[in-house]
């Protein structure tokens, strides 16, 4: 791959479903080591574009490149060597062991390492995530911050170029969500991410892409894209930016605005 050519590039990418434009025209790229924040409200079409950048969903128009070469071109199996994938809906088998289910993102290499060294890569994934004491454990026995990090060990098992996670923060605890992400972060992969916490963006993210109504309204740095008016016309709250009391770093606090006093300032200042 040229040193300069994206990992990732979309051109044009719109879908549609039932006559409903869900993605409209959206162009971005990704360069190797960026993790990309996918935001915006519900039904904004963020997991519609996850899904047609990652190849599981076939746009309706415009296409996708990997290293310069259209998606659609790779079989699923091909795809399988280069990206990884962690959705919202995955739903492994709770009878499975732990170390076994990691074992299942070894699938697409199957035959092209010795045996001892697939399960070393497995193992690696385990320590990684902190799941090497439970690799013995049922998923079924897991709990949510644990199942969570089992779909990502099982991901980076794969050994992926690039790493798609559907809203991987769901149902977890506010902890839980800074802990996996910060893993993710740790992990030196290239990331494309759809989050709905908007406090988690910042410390995670190196670019963020914004949709709003199918288009693409931002992208650029997380400071850059998260300005106060573009949080505030889309997702209706203030963003307040302060510094922290222990720490050499900012802190970025979404509120949702006082009604009343919205309606003071207003009056005040027609």
């Amino acid at each position: 791959m040229d040193a300069c050519q994206p990992l990732l590039e979309a051109r044009e990418l719109s879908a549609t479903a039932n006559g409903q434009r869900l993605v409209s025209a959206v162009s971005l790229s990704v360069a190797a080591g960026d993790r990309l924040a996918i935001i915006g409200p519900n039904g904004a079409g963020k997991t519609t574009l996850l899904r047609m950048l990652c190849g599981t969903l076939r746009p309706s128009a415009g296409d996708v490149r990997f290293s310069g070469r259209r998606l659609e071109t790779f079989p699923a199996a091909e795809r399988a060597l280069h990206m990884a994938v962690v959705g919202q809906t995955d739903q492994p088998d709770p009878r499975l062991a732990v170390i076994d289910y990691v074992g299942l993102g070894r699938v697409p290499h199957a035959g092209l390492r010795r045996r001892s060294e697939q399960r070393d890569i497995v193992v690696e994934a385990l320590r990684r995530t902190g799941l090497l004491p439970l690799l013995g454990r049922t998923i079924g026995s897991l709990s949510g911050g644990e199942r969570q990090r089992a779909q990502l060990a099982r991901a980076i098992a794969q050994e992926p170029k690039i790493l798609f996670l559907d809203e991987p923060t769901n149902h977890l605890d506010p902890r839980a969500r800074s802990e996996l992400l910060e893993l993710v972060s740790q992990l030196g992969m290239t990331v494309v991410a759809v989050l709905h916490d908007l406090s988690l963006v910042t410390p995670f993210a190196t670019r963020v892409a914004v949709i709003n109504e199918a288009r693409l309204q931002a992208l650029a740095g997380p400071r850059e894209a998260l300005t106060k008016q573009l949080i505030r016309e889309i997702f209706g709250v203030d963003v307040l930016r302060l510094r922290h009391p222990t720490e050499d770093r900012e802190l970025r606090v979404f509120e949702v605005p006082n009604r009343a006093s919205s309606d003071l300032t207003k009056e005040q200042h027609p």
